[in-house]
């Protein structure tokens, strides 16, 4: 599949069932952009989770922990209407081995990588409540 605000290709991945209530669509998947880490809904989702680290190093390996991590960028766009969202999704993320601070650090690190939205910005924001 193609991103819808980019064009680049992107990896799909099934939402973990913990964290389908905190996302703003109610699919049970949703597809990452490779490019620019917009997160889209979509209705069939693989079984297995993907290796996210394809996408950014910035992942962990462990692949629930990936997936909650790019949850919580299709929140991001948003901090003020999903604030309470993120804290849970990042709560998830960080019970399932990863550092969701750090994560950030990482991605605004990445070159590879051209986010559609401020990282080092939401990095500063997500410091204040998480």
């Amino acid at each position: 599949m193609s991103c819808q605000r980019c064009g680049a290709e992107t990896v799909a991945f099934r939402v973990p069932e913990a964290l389908g209530e905190y996302l703003p669509d109610d699919r049970p998947g949703a597809e990452l952009c490779t490019r620019c880490l917009a997160v889209a809904p979509v209705d069939d989702p693989p079984d297995e989770y993907p290796d996210f680290r394809t996408v950014s190093d910035a992942f962990p390996p462990n692949e629930e922990a990936g997936a909650a991590l790019a949850c919580l960028l299709a929140l991001v766009e948003s901090l003020v209407l999903y604030r309470a969202e993120i804290e849970a999704v990042a709560t998830d993320a960080e019970t399932r081995g990863a550092d969701v601070l750090l994560f950030f650090e990482r991605l605004a690190a990445d070159d590879s990588l051209e986010p559609f939205f401020d990282v080092e910005r939401r990095t500063r924001q997500l410091e204040q409540f998480l």
